[in-house]
């Protein structure tokens, strides 16, 4: 995260300049410098590691758990791991509601000794916005390590559950004239189409799905609890329900 303050140092002098030539505030689209995300606060777990900030430019951020010494627990002695790449920068994202894309959520889930995976851990997103300081929000997440099946841990019932805790934080930042407002939406593996607070992970693979979040002009309901998982889906639907709101919040303001 130190990069991305430098940055934002460097982007409030030249927001700053901007203003004094113009003698007025220009309220123009934000635009997204970086997008820096950190482990922090992990909740359980034996031998937690984490490395925050890694290739490729700092952008990876990991934290990991398990017990890879254990073998004659755990045939497979890979241990389980959380990482994070933030996507790629500047971006200008939408104000009305529309979703953009914070980085890439991935749990390397592998079969791990019993009572050795975590219960939930934090991640710090800092946001760099040209002509703000970093913007941060704290987002947490819940693990349920659930019990593998014996003998066939590929099945629907041995899959993990990473749950958003707290989706839709109402993150406040102005300029001094406008007011925004910062989400994390959830997670989607199609795009953005569908989001949803919970990801279910199948057991000794690598899953990865991607993070949205949005910034709004005006603050939005909180998330909508999660609905039964359709059969077919590996994302929960409670997503629907948040692009309807943001259409209804367009149909307002028409």
């Amino acid at each position: 995260m130190k990069n991305l303050r430098k940055l934002s140092i460097f982007s409030l002098m030249v927001m700053g300049m901007a203003l004094v030539s113009l003698g007025v505030a220009n309220a123009g689209p934000l635009t997204i410098y970086g997008i820096d995300g950190d482990w922090a606060n992990v909740a359980g777990g034996w031998n937690v590691e984490i490395e925050n900030d890694q290739a490729p430019d700092g952008r990876l951020s990991v934290v990991s758990w398990g017990d890879e010494y254990h073998w004659f627990w755990n045939p497979n002695p890979m241990r389980s791991s959380y990482e994070f790449l933030s996507a790629a920068t500047p971006f200008d994202p939408e104000l009305d509601g529309s979703v953009f894309a914070l980085g890439d959520f991935t749990h390397n889930n592998f079969p791990i000794p019993l009572g050795s995976g975590i219960r939930g851990v934090d991640l710090l997103v800092d946001l760099g916005i040209t002509g703000f300081g970093p913007v941060t929000a704290t987002f947490e997440f819940s693990h349920n390590e659930t019990p593998n099946t014996p003998g066939n841990p590929g099945d629907e019932a041995s899959r993990d559950i990473v749950t958003l805790v707290n989706p839709i934080v109402n993150r406040w930042f102005s300029d001094g004239v406008n007011e925004y407002y910062f989400h994390l939406f959830g997670f989607s593996q199609d795009g953005g189409t569908t989001l949803s607070n919970e990801f279910y992970t199948w057991e000794n693979r690598v899953n990865t799905a991607t993070l949205y979040g949005s910034i709004t002009s005006e603050a939005i309901p909180t998330f909508p609890e999660p609905v039964p998982e359709p059969s077919t889906l590996l994302l929960l639907g409670g997503g629907l329900g948040m692009l309807g709101l943001a259409g209804a919040r367009r149909k307002l303001k028409k």
